[in-house]
């Protein structure tokens, strides 16, 4: 492949890859947090979302960091899968109790 493709394919993953691990992460803490804590949900939520402003700046360094193109892929897809499955099963846990 060139170099502007391997440019592209890396720009998708940090942009559109960081964003789905940094939302999941953001929906995790928010639903976690005030389960682990005694956190508001409200304050949780706040919170979840400005810890996810740094979730997603490392990410946006680590796409153009990472040698590995495939392993950037795989590790953005099973964190982002992993967060979002554990967010929707938390939220169901605490909707059910």
């Amino acid at each position: 492949m060139t170099g502007a493709v391997l440019t592209v394919l890396r720009l998708i993953a940090a942009i559109g890859g960081g964003y789905a691990v940094s939302a999941g992460l953001a929906a995790l803490a928010a639903v976690g947090l005030p389960m682990a804590t005694s956190l508001p949900r409200s304050e949780a939520v706040v919170l979840a979302s400005m810890l996810a402003f740094v979730a997603y700046l490392a990410v946006l360094i680590w796409g153009f960091a990472e040698r590995r193109l495939a392993l950037l892929y795989g590790a953005l897809v099973v964190v982002s899968a992993a967060s979002w499955g554990s967010a929707l099963g938390l939220a169901r846990l605490a909707s059910a109790g």
